[in-house]
């Protein structure tokens, strides 16, 4: 038993370690996400036609639009209950917003968030193709990038047919945006924005 549930949360963690990855091709017009084997999809760039494809663990699955419908009692009862719950939540934001030294430590940890947002994505592969109407521009071309050409992640040709197109390729890694969103809230008062929220019950 043991076994198996140890087997099960390295599985977990190893899903949560891998990098989403997202690729954009304008050759073929599409872009298309992946996460390891388990999840893949496939969707036309804006303003191309194309089907929408998404796979899951290889297997082809139908894409289905969602509509939401219009609620009519349901609808009504999230309403009261937002009206009922508004008042609170406007009392705690502005008891929040009076605190000076709240404020203050919600922009360091604000900037601090949106350094370690960044450091979630990283750049993969990338590929570009890029061909002028004059052939000397292409000639040109060609000569300068053999000549600077570098071993980076990324690349650059001239393929002389009149062809321009891109292909790039962006890695989302879960856990850094978690363990930054972690950090956010440890960096933040917590004491004194418990103690606004129970204000704001009370008063």
């Amino acid at each position: 038993m043991y076994l198996f549930l140890g087997l099960l949360a390295g599985i977990a963690v190893a899903l949560f370690c891998s990098p989403v990855i997202a690729t954009v091709d304008t050759d073929r017009g599409h872009f298309g996400l992946r996460w390891t084997a388990l999840l893949r999809a496939q969707f036309p760039l804006p303003g191309l036609d194309g089907p929408a494809r998404f796979y899951l663990a290889g297997i082809s699955v139908p894409v289905q639009r969602f509509r939401r419908r219009a609620g009519g009692k349901k609808g009504r009862k999230k309403k009261s209950r937002l009206g009922v719950r508004l008042p609170r939540i406007l009392r705690f934001l502005r008891y929040c917003a009076d605190d000076a030294s709240l404020r203050r430590a919600v922009v360091v940890a604000g900037g601090k968030l949106a350094q370690g947002s960044l450091q979630s994505f990283g750049l993969g592969q990338r590929h570009a193709e890029i061909s002028f109407p004059d052939p000397a521009l292409n000639g040109m071309l060609y000569g300068w990038l053999a000549a600077t050409r570098s071993t980076g992640g990324g690349s650059m040709g001239v393929n002389f047919l009149g062809r321009n197109w891109l292909w790039i390729e962006v890695r989302f890694y879960p856990y850094r945006m978690a363990l930054a969103g972690c950090a956010f809230l440890f960096r933040l008062p917590n004491r004194a924005i418990l103690g606004h929220w129970l204000s704001s019950k009370t008063s």
